[in-house]
């Protein structure tokens, strides 16, 4: 069911909707009834206390909050060079690390991709450093638990060992575990440019207020193997499509305890940015949509000949192209916005910022993150996962000083705008796709001694305090993998599941200011199942979406007991979304899988402007599958817009419980919709939350964003 609240006009005055729909009810009942069943007035409820969204600065319900090394914990301090200066806008200029024109042209590794050696390098020693000093101490630890666990056979209980909050203590830390970078103390050096990190564990990586890690150009870098996978296209095949597991992401961790990405400085990935080659035979595509090889060819030492089809999404091989490489967000909107909606098979092999998969007390702090080709930050399988005070603008200014671009960076000669720098993701915490025994990753290419073990769950995962303005999820729960064993009944993702006595709930959400981006989000990849998450005090402010839960039936899972409290959203596209039809992908082989989104609650919630709002569940039958409903049960308490006829709202298999509300609710048998309690038009924002100090510009960096918070500039 669509509903607005219609501008509809007395001589005098508007006339609601409740006046309108009552009086529509009152005719239909006289001749006969209605499907639909009519808002009723009612009188308002105690409200509670007006919560002051945006100025909480401690809260007891959470950890405390992380902290910077001390220069006593450094293992070592790394230097930009002078050579590396990033302008104000943040961007590098050109001649640090220049393109060579022209196809089958190599750039040289020593500007391309200057300070991954030495980085790793540092890295490396500090993590064979905190090995030697508490490697035996959390393997014993973790031998001691898991043998606990076993001895009591709990079944369908992964083994977990010994736990993050066990690990946290001061005996399993070393006392030098940080590797800093920082400006040069000898001139104007602020930058450093490498290829993919390996972040061992124990190990802290600090980069520090002025220094920026720019992410290297050389598609080289993040794809090493002659013989593939290939990074850097948006098809493998003539009817595969481009993935970004393709390619090493810039910072990479695996079986960690105790690691962390801090420090005031910046991380720009350069999405933006031309793509170039340390090898002049890697296959590059140009903005005329040509290539300058093919992966076959390649792959013998070879160039093919022009006019050969490209394995790589372009068209035919073409040397004498004039035409620019692609950048990375050109490979993005290509193979996201134009070959997959045109052929279903198109998408980008794009590097990501930040890729962790197993972890036990793993941090993000105070770090800013930009311009990821992909997404910014995927973390699964974490046991203590912590991102507080970060803060992600993606595009910011140093997009639009690409000198490829001047104004026009897409190959399609579109500006950066909120619609076309796709996949931009922030943060996708999830769960692992199984439970494990690894050794750590104690350098780039060492591991420990003995082996730790994982369940695979995430786990008190805290979200605190962070700015988040991004081209696509500004966060998103991913339930896409479950480490339970099958048949077990367990969650991916459970807020209750072994919550630590530091903090009250074991998922939050809480303190954040979301800008342009998809809101806060839970799947799509919902399939693992979902529950148990606390969202609260947290601003909207020209999002694409606010809150956000989205599934369909090609991955199903079921969605519970998420609970949001204190959010102001203002002028967001859509307010509220919640959905089983995200998209049309292939129903799997083995049958459709059906998402049900139940126990789903929002408490004071103030929507403030024009904005969509779509309530639904899953339709029986859906697809002629045959299977039974599951609507979406949810309730709805101090929701209140303060424009209500500026709200456009579809509902369809939900069942409703309003107090206090004043969107467009309405019942429908032919909607299957059910709705417990009334709802009023006409309710104060003031009486559900304080507003007013909710929406602030975003915090000011190193270089501001053109478009500040709203983006308006970009339409």
């Amino acid at each position: 069911m669509t509903s607005r609240f219609p501008a509809l006009k007395r001589r005098s005055r508007p006339l609601g909707l409740f006046a309108a729909l009552l009086a529509a009810a009152t005719t239909l009942a006289a001749c006969g009834g209605s499907d639909d069943a009519p808002i009723a007035a009612a009188a308002t409820p105690t409200v509670n206390s007006v919560f002051q969204v945006g100025t909480t600065t401690f809260d007891a319900n959470l950890p405390a909050e992380p902290t910077l090394p001390t220069d006593a914990q450094v293992c070592s301090t790394l230097e930009a060079s002078n050579s590396l200066v990033s302008r104000p806008d943040g961007s590098l200029p050109p001649e640090a690390d220049p393109s060579i024109v022209g196809v089958g042209k190599a750039v040289s590794t020593a500007t391309a991709n200057p300070d991954q050696a030495r980085i790793q390098a540092a890295l490396d020693a500090c993590g064979a450093s905190v090995d030697a000093q508490v490697g035996t101490t959390i393997a014993a630890a973790d031998a001691a638990a898991t043998a606990s666990e076993v001895a009591a056979a709990v079944p369908n209980v992964n083994i977990s060992g010994a736990s993050g909050d066990e690990l946290a203590k001061s005996k399993y830390r070393a006392t030098k575990f940080a590797v800093r970078l920082v400006v040069s103390s000898t001139g104007p050096g602020n930058s450093f440019i490498s290829g993919p990190l390996t972040l061992p564990s124990g190990v802290t990586l600090w980069i520090d207020k002025g220094a920026t890690l720019y992410a290297s150009r050389d598609v080289k870098a993040y794809s090493p193997n002659v013989a593939g996978p290939y990074c850097g296209n948006t098809a493998v095949s003539a009817t595969k499509a481009g993935s970004s597991s393709n390619c090493l992401a810039l910072i990479t961790g695996t079986n960690l305890v105790n690691s962390a990405v801090v420090g005031d400085g910046r991380i720009d990935g350069r999405g933006y940015a031309e793509i170039v080659t340390s090898d002049a035979k890697y296959p590059l595509m140009k903005v005329d949509l040509t290539c300058s090889n093919t992966y076959a060819a390649y792959k013998t030492g070879t160039v093919a000949a022009d006019g050969t089809a490209c394995d790589d999404g372009g068209t035919v091989v073409d040397s004498k192209s004039p035409a620019r490489n692609m950048t990375w967000w050109d490979l993005a909107y290509l193979g996201n916005m134009v070959d997959n909606g045109t052929t279903g098979v198109g998408s980008q092999s794009n590097f990501r910022l930040m890729v962790f998969n197993y972890a036990k007390n793993l941090s993000l702090y105070r770090i800013t993150l930009s311009n990821s080709p992909n997404f910014h930050v995927v973390p699964s399988g974490v046991d203590g996962l912590t991102i507080w005070g970060v803060k992600v603008q993606t595009p910011n200014l140093a997009a639009f000083a690409n000198p490829a671009g001047n104004g026009n960076p897409l190959y399609t000669g579109q500006t950066f705008n909120r619609d076309n720098v796709k996949n931009t993701d922030a943060f996708d915490p999830g769960s692992a796709s199984k439970a494990i025994s690894a050794t750590l990753s104690t350098g780039s290419t060492t591991t420990s001694a003995s082996p730790i073990s994982f369940d695979g769950y995430l786990k008190n995962f805290v979200f605190a305090y962070n700015y988040v303005s991004t081209g696509d999820d500004d966060i998103a729960l991913k339930g896409s993998a479950n480490p339970s064993p099958a048949g077990s009944g367990l969650f991916g993702i459970d807020g209750n599941r072994d919550v630590r006595s530091d903090r009250k709930w074991g998922v939050v959400i809480a303190h954040n200011h979301i800008y342009w981006g998809h809101g806060i989000s839970i799947g799509s990849e919902t399939n693992a199942g979902v529950t148990n998450v606390q969202v609260f005090d947290n601003s909207f402010w020209n999002s694409e979406e606010g809150l956000r839960i989205k599934s369909d039936y090609a991955r199903g899972g079921e969605v519970s007991h998420i609970q949001y409290s204190n959010i102001c959203i203002q002028d967001a596209t859509n307010a509220l979304l919640f959905t089983p039809y995200y998209s049309t992908k292939a129903v799997p082989s083995t049958g459709p899988l059906y998402p049900n989104f139940h126990d789903i609650s929002l408490n004071n919630v103030v929507i403030m402007g024009n904005a969509g709002v779509k309530l639904q569940g899953f339709e029986a039958n859906t697809g002629g599958f045959g299977e039974p409903a599951f609507p979406l049960v949810m309730s709805l308490t101090n929701v209140v817009a303060d424009t209500p006829t500026g709200i456009s709202l579809i509902s369809s298999d939900a069942n409703l419980t309003v107090q206090h509300v004043n969107l467009p609710i309405a019942a429908s048998t032919a909607n299957r919709v059910v709705v417990n309690g009334t709802v009023q038009e006409n309710l104060p924002t003031s009486s559900v939350l304080d507003c007013s100090k909710a929406f602030v510009d975003f915090p000011g960096i190193d270089q501001s964003s053109i478009f500040g918070t709203t983006w308006a500039s970009l339409q």
